[in-house]
């Protein structure tokens, strides 16, 4: 079932910072499996920084996506049984990979058994850093 209150939300994301956002469900995410994916455009036909999976290709569009496997790299969707809330969270080591004018979608799939329903969407928007993860990761504190 889809988030309560709204299933559509814009993502601002600050370039080579940590993103976290939580989408809360009608029921429990007990069960089920979840996606993001998060694309250029619809058709998936145009390439970006920060681009993992797909080939241009109507059959394997340009995207990246984000699962429950933890990608060091890119990010990862968090479940707990009982629970129903799904945290999507994307690494700085991934977000300072974003185009500087990126400016994209993302939606989130549940699969319930067989079934596929999309839960939650949006756009996703990049705010330009002068300063990179590699170089924040220097600093002492």
């Amino acid at each position: 079932m889809p988030e309560t209150s709204k299933t559509y939300a814009n993502i601002e994301i600050l370039q080579g910072a940590d993103y976290e956002i939580t989408v809360t469900l009608d029921n429990n995410t007990d069960s089920k499996s979840y996606m993001v994916t998060i694309v250029r455009d619809y058709t998936g036909s145009t390439d970006f920084g920060g681009r993992e999976h797909g080939d241009g290709t109507s059959a394997n569009p340009y995207r990246t996506e984000i699962t429950e496997t933890n990608v060091a790299t890119i990010g990862q969707l968090v479940t707990s049984n009982g629970t129903a809330t799904v945290q999507l969270k994307l690494y700085a080591q991934w977000t300072e990979t974003l185009d500087d004018d990126f400016d994209g979608f993302w939606e989130m799939v549940e699969k319930d058994g067989t079934s596929y329903s999309r839960i939650a969407q949006g756009e996703i928007y990049v705010n330009n850093s002068s300063s990179r993860y590699a170089t924040t990761q220097a600093l002492s504190g």
